[in-house]
């Protein structure tokens, strides 16, 4: 298991100036700057979903501002949101199984069949939990998946600095 993520805020072992001032400006924003705003356009896999483009609108409202998506996301983005829907309707089908369940009083047949049917969502929503928790770690949807973006952008400016032509040789 990865070790936790903090911000700079949260930190408390030492740092020198120079990787606490590499750090402060990785948290700033996570992505480089192309020197645009960057084009999200929802991909295919989204067509005729309206539940997945109420997700998409939604997720990059709440990110208007912050600069940590980019257009190489549309596609990673454009699953999470699919998948937000497929929970969504799951949520429903749960509920429907409960409430057949509350309704099978007295026919055992029914409440096996409902029970049944109460497992299996509960199964599948359990899935796509997990499934979209990967998905909104590295998105940088969490805190502690930005956090760990800023992290990997500050130590990538720290090994440039160190090592200018470290790359020449494909080390």
């Amino acid at each position: 298991m990865p070790t936790p993520v903090k911000s700079l805020d949260n930190m408390n072992k030492n740092l020198t100036n120079e990787e606490r001032a590499l750090r402060e400006q990785a948290e700033e924003g996570v992505i480089p700057d192309r020197g645009r705003e960057s084009r999200m356009e929802k991909p295919a896999i989204m067509t005729k979903n309206a539940a997945a483009g109420r997700y998409w609108k939604k997720i990059l409202e709440r990110m208007d501002g912050l600069v940590i998506l980019d257009d190489l996301d549309s596609d990673a983005l454009g699953v999470y949101c699919v998948m937000m829907a497929r929970y969504e309707n799951q949520c429903k089908l749960l509920s429907l199984a409960a409430k057949q369940l509350k309704d099978a009083k007295d026919d055992p047949q029914a409440i096996a069949d409902a029970a049944a049917k109460l497992d299996a969502v509960s199964g599948k929503m359990q899935s796509l939990e997990r499934n979209i928790l990967q998905y909104a770690e590295k998105l940088g949807l969490t805190p502690s998946g930005r956090v760990r973006l800023a992290q990997k952008r500050a130590q990538a400016a720290a090994d440039a600095k160190a090592d200018p032509d470290g790359d020449l040789f494909g080390d």
